[in-house]
């Protein structure tokens, strides 16, 4: 039984590996290796927790706003439970929502034509391949780079930075929308949106890639998106990397109602069913039986410790742990948050993919390219919903004892952030990611997770180039440093925190951290 080792399986990160026992050119088992250890947890803690967002966003250089944002949400629930914060101004919500789509946008830029359509394209495929998403080379390409630059800037606007943003703050926003500023952000936009394509252009695009159309004069960016969905079509990928079809989503975007744009809940057993912030909270757990953590580090997010390394466990392999929901494995990402909105824009997954609710490569690959779709309307209508001079913050404070809990999603699929603050000071704090519930390992019963069960009993025809498996894991835009970190034992280091405006908040409130503080870890 030859035995595949594939490490790394993503282009740009490393730090995730596949081993693959195959039989008969068939995948009979697979096991996905998170191969670093996890830690940001450790970080906050013994911190205010107006600290956890500025540290925990830098878990990683590609979802660097999802983590701030979820980190807010997360205190704010808590300062809410606690009686001392209400909620965040509607100008701050939209700016948070444009925020969040703008980086969306760029993040499923990245996606498309940096890390999985390389795989499509004549660079990996030769002539049936599409030439214009070759890399570094292709005009598709090199396109997507400068439009992804475009919207970064953008970003920087509100944000401060990319990478990285300065301005999302406990009870709102620490930037004010000028005039000056959103006009800035429309400039950018509206390149954006031109290259990418009018949405009503679906039906015409899909008909000129079928035809061989090789370019397109407008909708260039749908054109080359299009003809990657239409060359996985032709490859099979709607019928390999098939998961359970079990979908998961925290939902996302204020509604400025109280709820979200896109509703939370599960896809079950062909249902759809909508889920409070409690019964998703209640339902999750996380299994560390294959994982190099202690028993402790397990089980309910609010309960477990903060993870504890075990190294030598017995039958673990990987630094991942396995969430559960309920004790099964969910998919997340585009694909379950669309599944769970009924939302199959130009019936393209009903068609290209066979079932809008089919979990496959494809399906997964055509419903990111639904989503920029939806996201590049919503961003231009939340940007004209900002009005300048708009109030963004409320008072703030440290001091209060509550556990909380912020819902969200990532490009990628659903995160969560569980803070629990004992008179202002962080005394546990739990990181759930999407990389974790899509390619985690292994559960205490064997059950594998969506990406292991997705690959078992694919055909591989070639052991030294197993391109469909490769092509599988790429579809769920993995995304590893959100979910291990490195430690360096023989190092240390020095944190130095000034406030902006020392002794203030974003509303005026007095903070518990004014000055100066360092930290040696």
């Amino acid at each position: 039984m030859p035995e595949i080792e594939i490490d790394p399986t993503t282009r740009i990160e490393g730090h995730h590996s596949t081993t693959l026992h195959v039989d008969d050119g068939v995948v009979t088992e697979a096991k996905s290796h998170m191969d670093m250890f996890r830690g940001m947890e450790l970080v906050v803690l013994n911190r205010p927790p107006s600290d956890a967002p500025v540290f925990t966003q830098r878990v990683c250089g590609v979802c660097f706003t999802v983590h701030r944002y979820t980190s807010l949400r997360a205190i704010e629930n808590a300062a809410r439970k606690a009686g001392v914060f209400d909620d965040i101004p509607p100008t701050a919500k939209r700016m948070r929502n444009l925020m969040e789509a703008m980086f969306t946008l760029w993040n499923h830029a990245v996606h498309t034509f940096a890390l999985v359509g390389p795989d499509y394209s004549s660079a990996v495929m030769g002539e049936d391949g599409v030439e214009r998403l070759d890399p570094l080379e292709g005009d598709g390409y090199l396109t997507a780079l400068e439009m992804q630059r475009q919207l970064l800037q953008g970003f920087a606007e509100f944000g401060g930075k990319a990478p990285h943003p300065l301005t999302y703050s406990p009870g709102g926003m620490a930037a004010t929308p000028t005039a000056e500023k959103i006009q800035s952000i429309r400039d950018q936009l509206e390149t954006v949106s031109e290259w990418l394509g009018p949405t009503d252009a679906v039906p015409e695009v899909v008909e000129n890639v079928n035809n061989g159309q090789v370019e397109s004069d407008f909708a260039q960016g749908l054109h080359d998106i299009v003809a990657l969905l239409v060359t996985a079509k032709e490859v099979g990928a709607d019928d390999f990397g098939v998961g359970p079809g079990r979908y998961y989503s925290n939902g996302k975007y204020y509604d400025m109602d109280g709820g979200k744009e896109l509703e939370p809940g599960v896809y079950l057993d062909g249902k759809r069913q909508p889920k409070s912030k409690d019964e998703i909270t209640s339902a999750i757990t996380e299994d560390v039986s294959r994982a190099w953590y202690t028993d402790d580090s397990g089980g309910q997010p609010m309960e477990e410790t903060p993870p504890k390394p075990d190294p030598e466990k017995e039958g673990a392999y990987s630094w991942g742990k396995a969430p559960r929901f309920n004790g099964k494995n969910m998919e997340c990402g585009p694909l379950a948050r669309l599944v769970l909105a009924d939302s199959d824009p130009f019936d393209l997954r009903a068609t290209l993919g066979d079932d809008p609710a089919k979990s496959s490569t494809l399906n997964r690959l055509i419903a990111r390219a639904q989503e920029s779709l939806w996201l590049r309307d919503k961003a231009m209508e939340w940007l004209d919903e900002i009005e300048a001079g708009g109030t963004v913050g409320q008072e703030w404070t440290d001091d209060f004892t509550a556990e909380g809990v912020g819902l969200s999603e990532a490009s990628r699929g659903a995160i969560s952030h569980w803070v629990r603050v004992e008179d202002g000071t962080i005394t546990n704090y739990q990181i759930i990611t999407p990389t974790l519930w899509n390619l985690g390992p292994r559960d205490d019963e064997g059950t594998p997770s969506i990406f292991e069960g997705a690959v078992e009993g694919m055909n591989v025809q070639d052991v030294e180039n197993p391109i469909n498996v490769l092509r599988t894991v790429r579809s769920f835009d993995p995304c590893l440093a959100c979910s291990v970190h490195v430690e360096s034992p023989d190092a240390s280091y020095t944190e130095e925190i000034t406030p902006a405006s020392p002794g203030t908040a974003v509303g005026g409130g007095e903070t518990p951290y004014a000055g100066q503080r360092t930290d040696q870890q």
